[in-house]
């Protein structure tokens, strides 16, 4: 049941690349400290070389810090929204399921629908992943076209 078009697990870099990436960034502030360094002592700044050269590659490690904990933020931030909008969309489908021996019996079978087209549509369209249809919108509209009289002959009861 775990399809490839079904799974919605991101696919996370390697262990190896990651550590490659890792290894690369830090010998790159190592090059670039060095040359830093040499060009300061060619010029006859050798004395404020060790700071400057110092105070250059803390700027840019702090950079690279700052870029990807933004990354990462951005990314929770992302994550967050569409938690909250799953929520919003299947609670109310819930809700309204939740009373819906309270209503007409006529009605009930067309409300328990309509929460399951909702909750579909959001697990369609929300939910990163899933092939999106063109739907911008719950889809409890097109359901509620249904006429009671069709409900009624679904469930054999009549007005």
């Amino acid at each position: 049941m775990n399809s490839s078009g079904m799974s919605r697990i991101p696919k996370v870099p390697s262990l190896l690349r990651r550590i490659s990436l890792s290894f690369l960034l830090g010998f790159g502030l190592f090059v670039l400290g060095a040359i830093l360094q040499v060009v300061l002592q060619q010029r006859g700044i050798a004395r404020v070389s060790l700071y400057l050269d110092d105070l250059v590659l803390g700027v840019l490690a702090g950079l690279m810090a700052f870029a990807y904990e933004h990354r990462r933020s951005r990314e929770l931030r992302e994550k967050l929204a569409v938690i909250s909008a799953m929520n919003h969309h299947v609670r109310n489908a819930l809700q309204t399921i939740a009373y819906v021996p309270y209503t007409e019996q006529a009605k009930q079978m067309l409300l328990i629908q309509q929460s399951v087209n909702r909750i579909q549509w959001a697990l369609k369209e929300i939910l990163p992943g899933e092939n999106r249809e063109g739907q911008n919108f719950p889809p409890t509209t097109a359901v509620s076209q249904v006429t009671a009289a069709e409900v009624d002959s679904q469930t054999g009861t009549s007005a």
